[in-house]
């Protein structure tokens, strides 16, 4: 289900998904293909639209990080609009930091990566401008988590 949900948010065929979460989450980052699309995003529309991606987060993202706590039982989780949206950007301006992912989402089961990301993703359809290129964004910087660790 991951794989067919990011093959379409990254805009590939799904055996390049399943592909790519054959491999361990250190494998994926390093990956050229991954590399590649990493190297494709539209970082000044990102960040154009930042501010309208934390407004789609706001809405949603409580009833998410509840889940979590009650399904997972994580709590204290520091994830907010703002801090979701500025991770994603920041990763971007800095891609050779992005396998730190990995190491910060350590603690986040890889069930629940899988579970959650599409319903994370979905958060953004409401977004007036940006939507594609944001979830495109989501989806790939979010991959290798639902891969196996190293």
């Amino acid at each position: 289900m991951v794989a067919e949900a990011l093959a379409h948010y990254i805009g590939v065929p799904q055996g390049k998904i399943e592909r790519l979460l054959a491999l361990t989450q250190e494998q994926i980052y390093q990956d050229a293909e991954y590399q590649a699309w990493i190297g494709t995003l539209d970082i000044e529309l990102l960040n154009k639209c930042l501010p309208l991606a934390r407004a789609a987060y706001e809405k949603h993202l409580a009833t998410f990080t509840e889940h979590l706590r009650t399904q997972y039982n994580m709590v204290n989780t520091p994830m907010s609009a703002f801090t979701l949206g500025n991770w994603l950007v920041g990763f971007l301006q800095y891609p050779s930091q992005i396998s730190d992912l990995s190491r910060i989402h350590r603690r986040l089961p890889r069930q629940a990566v899988q579970e959650m990301l599409p319903e994370m993703i979905a958060m953004l359809d409401e977004m007036p401008e940006g939507r594609a290129e944001w979830q495109r964004a989501l989806a790939l910087m979010a991959l290798p988590l639902t891969a196996e660790r190293n």
